[in-house]
């Protein structure tokens, strides 16, 4: 599993594969309404190397799920 190197979990917990669509979805229409697209593209291709949040594991969604949702709080105030 890739770890980002400033978050670490070592606890997962299973979500269905719908939900945690929904939820990457209501995600990612937050962070466009914010503005902050740029820093949800910059995050994928600098930490995960990937163009798309769908070339993500579960488990990696997970994990990039929780970051961008701490951050969006941080930025969206």
């Amino acid at each position: 599993m890739q770890r980002h190197p400033f978050f670490h979990s070592e606890i997962h917990v299973p979500r269905s594969r719908g939900h945690a669509e929904q939820e990457l979805h209501t995600l990612k229409a937050e962070v466009d309404r914010h503005n902050l697209t740029d820093m949800w593209n910059m995050i994928l291709l600098l930490d995960y190397q990937v163009a798309n949040v769908h070339e993500l594991s579960p488990e990696t969604k997970d994990e990039f799920r929780g970051i961008v949702s701490l951050l969006l709080k941080a930025f969206a105030r």
